[in-house]
């Protein structure tokens, strides 16, 4: 179960990277900032590490994009230093696809099968 500050310092830098991939230009035709969403960010107990989770829009070139914010991670780090975060050190970011938005459609799909519906009526 994380912290209070754990979740707060999270919902902060997913602020700031939302901001980022709005205002920053990456140079690269494969990342379309504006149809990525940042998740959830899950931080570490000590602050230090920052895993973020992302789904670009609608799913498409889900590789492509996560490989690209990779290579831009630092572009990411110079915004988070530039904020002012009241803490000692910078995170450091890891980037992950977000698979709950399947997970969630998987399971729905599961619900709306014949044998299960006749089960729960039952």
């Amino acid at each position: 179960m994380d912290t209070q500050r754990q979740i707060r310092f999270g919902e902060l830098i997913r602020s700031i990277i939302s901001d980022c991939l709005l205002k920053e230009d990456f140079y690269n035709d494969d990342i379309n900032s504006s149809s990525i969403t940042v998740s959830f960010v899950k931080m570490s107990k000590d602050l230090k590490i920052a895993n973020v989770y992302f789904m670009p829009l609608g799913g498409l070139n889900k590789e492509i994009v996560l490989q690209n914010l990779k290579d831009k991670k630092y572009i990411f780090q110079k915004f988070l230093s530039q904020a002012k975060l009241q803490s000692k050190f910078t995170p450091r970011l890891f980037f992950y696809l977000d698979d709950t938005f399947d997970e969630a459609q998987k399971i729905e799909k599961l619900l709306l099968n014949k044998k299960v519906l006749r089960d729960i009526k039952e």
